[in-house]
C-alpha cells in the first residue's frame, strides 16, 4: 500500500513500496521489519536456501527420532547410565541447530551458518565417540543407524550451509546501506553475537557431560546444573544489551563476570583426572567427550574475549542508529531502512 510522507512545505504526497502507483499488482514483501530488526520472510527465500531448510530439517528431525527413542529406552532399563546425558546433549543440540538454521536463514547471519557447520560436526563427533568407545554389548542397532545417519547425512547438509551463507548480503545493504566502514562494523557486531550462542550451546553440552552419572547428581553437580546454565543465559543476556546498546560500561562487566567461565572449565578438567585415579568404573566416553567439549569451550571463550575489543572500539560510530535503532525518523539518515 501507498504511504503517505509530508513535504517541506507541509503538503502531503505520496510514496510507495509496493509499486501500486504505477499499476503494478502488489508483489510479495522479501524483508520485513520485526521486534529483533529487519528480516527475510518466507517469501523472499531462493530455491537453495529452502532446499537447505528442508534438508537440515530431515537431520534434524531423524537425529531427534532416533535419540528420543534411545532416551525412552534408557530410562525404562537405566536411568543412571552415561547414555542418558548423551540422549539429553544431542537433544539439546538439535534445539540450537534448528535455531542456526532458521535464524541463519532469515537474517541472513552468515556466521550462525558456520557455526551450525560446527554444531553438525559437534554432533557427528558425539555420535562417533559415544560408539567408538562403547564395550559390544553398548553398541545398540540405533546408536549404529544414527552414527551411520550422521556420518551420511552431515556432509551434503555441510555444503548447503555453505553455499547458502556465501549468497548473503542484501538483508545487510537494506541494513546498514553501502557504506564499507558500517558494513565491516555490522559484520563484527554479528560474530560476536553469533560467538556468545555459541558460547551458550557449548557450555550447555559441557555441564551436561559434567554429569558423569547420569539422573544421580551430588551436590556439586546440582550446583553446576543449577548455576552454570542460567549463568550462561544471564551472561549472554547482558552481552546482547551491551552490544545494542553499545554501553561502554556494560563491556567492563561482561569482560570481568565471564572470567567465571574458563575458571570452572579447568577445574572440573583437573577434578576428572583427580577422579580418574580413584575411581577406575568412570565411563570414558564421558570423559572424552568432556575433555573435547571443555577444549572446545575454552576456544570459544577466548575468542569471544578477543572480539570484545573490537566491537568495543566500535561504539558510537553510527552502527546503533543504523542496526539497532527502535524507532527510524528523518534526523537519523535512516530512509533506507523504510525501502
Amino acid at each position: 500500500m501507498a504511504e503517505q510522507s509530508t513535504g517541506s512545505d507541509g503538503r502531503k504526497f505520496s510514496t510507495s513500496t509496493d509499486y501500486t502507483q504505477y499499476g503494478i499488482t502488489d508483489i510479495p514483501k522479501t524483508t520485513v521489519h520485526t521486534a529483533w530488526g529487519r528480516s527475510r520472510t518466507f517469501a523472499g527465500l531462493h530455491f537453495k536456501d529452502w532446499l537447505f531448510i528442508s534438508v537440515s530439517l530431515v537431520n534434524i528431525l531423524a537425529a531427534i527420532g532416533l535419540t528420543i527413542y534411545r532416551l525412552v529406552v534408557v530410562v525404562k532399563e537405566n536411568s543412571d547410565s552415561p547414555d542418558f546425558t548423551f540422549t539429553v546433549l544431542l537433544l539439546i543440540n538439535a534445539a540450537f541447530c534448528t535455531f542456526y538454521m532458521l535464524h541463519g536463514v532469515l537474517r541472513e547471519r552468515a556466521y550462525e551458518l558456520y557455526v551450525f557447520i560446527i554444531a553438525i560436526l559437534v554432533v557427528l563427533v558425539y555420535c562417533i565417540i559415544e560408539y567408538a568407545f562403547l564395550n559390544v554389548e553398548g553398541r545398540t542397532t540405533v546408536k549404529l543407524v544414527r552414527m551411520i545417519a550422521a556420518c551420511i547425512l552431515a556432509p551434503p547438509n555441510i555444503y548447503l550451509a555453505w553455499s547458502v551463507a556465501r549468497d548473503f548480503g542484501y538483508l545487510e545493504f537494506k541494513i546498514v546501506g553501502a557504506s564499507e566502514v558500517l558494513q565491516n562494523m555490522y559484520k563484527r557486531a554479528s560474530i560476536f553475537f553469533c560467538l556468545m550462542k555459541f558460547d551458550l550451546q557449548v557450555t550447555s553440552s559441557f555441564v551436561l557431560l559434567a554429569l558423569k552419572e547420569g539422573t544421580s547428581l551430588d551436590i556439586l553437580e546440582q550446583v553446576s546444573l543449577g548455576v552454570g546454565i542460567p549463568y550462561t543465559f544471564l551472561w549472554g543476556l547482558l552481552g546482547w544489551f551491551m552490544m545494542e546498546r553499545e554501553i561502554k560500561a556494560l563491556a567492563w562487566v561482561f569482560m570481568v563476570t565471564g572470567l567465571v567461565k574458563p575458571s570452572y572449565y579447568i577445574f572440573k578438567i583437573v577434578k576428572v583426572y583427580m577422579d580418574l585415579s580413584t575411581n577406575k568404573d568412570l565411563s570414558s566416553t564421558i570423559i572424552y567427550s568432556l575433555l573435547a567439549a571443555g577444549a572446545l569451550c575454552l576456544l570459544v571463550w577466548i575468542i569471544l574475549m578477543l572480539e570484545l575489543p573490537v566491537v568495543y572500539r566500535n561504539f558510537g560510530k553510527g552502527l546503533k542508529e543504523k542496526a539497532f535503532a527502535k524507532k527510524v525518523n528523518e534526523s537519523t539518515g535512516l530512509l533506507s531502512n523504510k525501502i
